[in-house]
């Protein structure tokens, strides 16, 4: 698509920089929309985890959030309909409600960043696939500690370098998108809050995809592919199992391309009791 789609509002909003909603006392209450495919939704996690480590409050309802995030998907025209319907809806709660900041974070942002911030006034900042750390920022809550992982993360290959320096994965055509594609992907000691039912979880061993295919805009919205070593994707297992998940699903865009995928199959068959299910997709 050559812009963002758009939707008029049946009542004018007001401009962000003009709100004049109280500023609340206590810790900063939270409220997510999550669109999308499950690795999305495994971002949001790790943004509710992030908030919540830093003393924000997590709430169910947009009626009851101070900060309103939306975490959308572009990866089709329906898909990036349908977050920009969302973020429009969410910015009621600016004028009729108690939020005072709403933020537009995923794959929407990569390709309509400079659209977003244009179009929809409403929007007070923006966090992109590769800057899940930002969201505290964009937020207005204070960072956490930061808790380093022993399990360095497998950053690129030289398959996709290749295609990286011939100009594949190019977004130059992109209004607005940063010159780095995303690199950014959690590991085990990344707090997350699940979303999920208690018995289930998902865990994203790997992130981008180093396939230029003509129908696919994924390594410009999520980056070259870059994998977690299994060591990382055990220790979040075990940590999960703690817990109560009994059910794990494995994901990544290329699932099938991470070097450490054998032993990690192995390790979480030779972790986990029979009644858990094993599943990559």
């Amino acid at each position: 698509m050559d812009c963002m789609p758009t939707k008029t509002l049946s009542e004018p909003l007001q401009d962000a920089t003009q709100a004049t909603n109280p500023v609340p006392a206590g810790p900063t209450r939270v409220g997510f929309v999550s669109l999308g495919c499950p690795k999305n939704l495994v971002d949001s996690e790790v943004m509710m985890g992030l908030l919540q480590q830093a003393g924000a409050q997590l709430v169910s309802g947009a009626e009851d959030a101070d900060v309103i995030v939306v975490n959308t998907c572009s990866f089709i025209a329906s898909a990036q309909q349908e977050s920009v319907n969302t973020i429009l809806e969410m910015a009621k709660h600016k004028t009729a409600g108690r939020a005072r900041k709403l933020v537009v974070a995923g794959c929407l942002v990569e390709r309509f960043r400079n659209d977003i911030r244009q179009n929809i006034p409403e929007v007070d900042a923006v966090v992109g696939t590769g800057e899940l750390e930002a969201i505290l920022a964009a937020a207005g809550v204070a960072p956490a500690p930061v808790v380093e992982s022993p399990f360095r993360i497998l950053q690129s290959r030289a398959e996709g370098d290749a295609r990286a320096a011939q100009g594949r994965f190019s977004r130059e055509t992109w209004n607005g998108a940063i010159a780095d594609l995303p690199n950014y992907l959690y590991d085990e000691a990344t707090p997350r809050v699940l979303a999920t039912p208690g018995h289930t979880a998902y865990i994203k061993i790997a992130e981008g995809c180093d396939h230029p295919c003509t129908f696919c805009i994924i390594p410009q919205l999520r980056g070259q592919f870059r994998s977690r070593r299994f060591e990382s994707v055990i220790a979040e297992a075990e940590r999960l199992a703690q817990l109560g998940v009994r059910e794990i699903t494995l994901i990544g865009q290329d699932t099938t391309c991470t070097p450490s995928r054998p032993m990690t199959r192995f390790a979480l068959t030779s972790t986990y009791p029979c009644s858990m299910r094993r599943r990559a997709f």
